[in-house]
């Protein structure tokens, strides 16, 4: 595991010495430096596919591992070599030394232009691979492109939405055609310095390749607009402009699929966190039930030849397990919480870590009787049910057939399907009706005895914990009703 970091890292240096190399800006005789950087590019070039070629066979080491975390960093550069190669990398290499290379390019200014902008997109793309190569930057740098997606996609509307308007006017023919085409003539000045600013709004090819084309012809259908205004052909203008719309639209549309990838990326790692969570947890779980039905069994047992300090102390490091485990529901409901597009899968990690914690304390009071198993066992099955709903969230994220869970009241793409948070529902309310009914059977009358009938401080002290969980399980109730509201509530739209 030590070796495959220092590797990584390795790798990631190697990365960053190709861009610093790439940003050096050397003086001297122009044609000597325009041979010398080709040069210095083809030995780049030849670095970069090597340093590639260690990069994959680092992940089919990591993949083969047992290590879950060395099997996500797999993962994490299969990805990173896959957007090298949707850039484009060894393409752009080439073309930057193609030019170079060519004949006179020391004289040539367009060829000297376009070797910068080359070189200043090659730098971007291997910086963008040094922080995919880290891994904790790629949940930053999916944001980031959803937020430069979502502003680009804000700016495309309002260039829609203006040439709309446009359009309607010159149709209706209320208004003078001078006015008209100074009105066109703005929106089209406003489309030509979206184009013009394309790659400073947004560094992500994928959009980049998604809005260019309809956009530079919808700009197009515009300036034919302004020269049908111009004779006083407002027909041949009208339709100039509805090609315009069209094919804004089609900018919008092909933009709202990037962002709607990207988003499911966003999803993909949540949803991987989450899984990776519960499993750790399970596993933590089910170690905890048999330590504890263990003890329970030899207490049954009444063997007088182990002190009941033993138990205690035994129980007691159970509990300190449990604390273990309550730190990694807390960290999971917190992701769920800021997520926001799941409610009954965070009142989920409510309850399970309420649950543990319950546990924790009867653990600590080394309270070893069948009710404790009982919680423990219901936190055992409701790890299971949210580990399948996870996988099942995973497999449909991830099958372009599958039925998208739809968006939730915020705009975001639910990270679990309505479907699958009733199901949660239904599972949650079943526990709360099975410690309902656990609890009848251990007190008689419609009350849990209050602790004035105690006949010790231990006993006191036991029923006031039990009229603690009972008002918990009241609290459960309610918020289960809530969450099935709130659910209802989403659901309503879809029907």
């Amino acid at each position: 595991m030590f070796t495959t970091r220092l590797l990584l890292c390795a790798l990631a240096v190697g990365v960053a010495g190709l861009v610093v190399a790439a940003e050096t800006k050397p003086k001297g005789d122009p044609k000597v430096l325009t041979d010398d950087s080709a040069v210095r590019q083809a030995t780049l070039k030849r670095a970069y596919e090597s340093f590639r070629q260690k990069l994959a066979v680092l992940a089919g080491r990591l993949e083969s591992s047992a290590e879950q975390k060395d099997r996500d960093r797999a993962k994490m550069i299969r990805k990173a070599l896959k957007e090298a190669a949707d850039r484009g990398v060894e393409v752009k290499f080439d073309a930057l030394i193609r030019g170079l290379a060519t004949r006179g390019a020391d004289k040539n200014l367009d060829i000297l232009s376009q070797a910068a902008r080359d070189n200043a997109e090659l730098r971007k793309d291997l910086q963008h691979l040094i922080a995919l190569l880290t891994g904790d930057d790629l949940a930053k740098i999916l944001a980031k492109r959803r937020e430069m997606a979502q502003k680009l996609l804000g700016q495309l509307k309002e260039l829609r939405d203006k040439q709309a308007r446009l359009q309607a006017q010159t149709e209706i023919g209320r208004k003078e055609t001078k006015e008209l085409k100074k009105g066109q003539e703005k929106v089209t000045g406003n489309t030509k310095g979206l184009l013009d600013k394309l790659d400073k709004i947004t560094e992500d090819p994928k959009q980049i390749e998604a809005v260019r084309p309809p956009v530079t012809e919808a700009n197009r259908e515009q300036k034919n607009s302004e020269g049908k205004l111009g004779k006083g052909d407002r027909d041949g203008a009208g339709m100039a402009q509805g090609k315009a719309v069209s094919k804004l639209d089609e900018a919008i549309k092909n933009l709202e699929e990037v962002l709607k990838q990207i988003r499911k990326e966003e999803n993909e790692r949540i949803l991987a966190d989450l899984l990776a969570r519960c499993k750790k947890m399970l596993w933590i779980e089910q170690e905890i039930y048999d330590g504890t039905e263990k003890i329970h069994k030899e207490l049954a047992k009444q063997e007088k030849d182990k002190p009941r300090l033993e138990y205690e102390a035994r129980s007691n490091k159970l509990a300190d397990r449990q604390n273990d485990n309550i730190r990694e529901a807390h960290a999971a409901l917190k992701i769920v919480q800021t997520e926001g597009s799941a409610a009954a899968f965070a009142e989920v990690f409510e309850q399970v870590s309420k649950d543990m914690d319950v546990v924790y304390n009867r653990l600590n009071r080394a309270e070893i009787d069948s009710l404790t198993l009982t919680i423990e066992t219901d936190i055992i099955d409701t790890l299971k049910d949210a580990i399948k709903a996870l996988e099942k969230a995973i497999r449909d994220n991830n099958d372009p057939t599958a039925p998208t869970p739809g968006e939730s009241p915020n705009g975001k793409p639910r990270l679990v399907s309505l479907l699958q948070q009733l199901k949660m529902i239904h599972a949650l309310q079943r526990r709360v009706n099975g410690r309902t009914a656990l609890y009848g059977k251990r007190y008689k009358g419609e009350q849990a005895p209050p602790t004035s009938v105690a006949a010790n401080p231990a006993e006191k002290e036991r029923l006031a914990h039990t009229q603690k969980e009972l008002k918990d399980l009241a609290g459960r109730q309610d918020r289960i009703a809530k969450v099935t509201r709130e659910v209802a509530k989403e659901a309503r739209p879809m029907q």
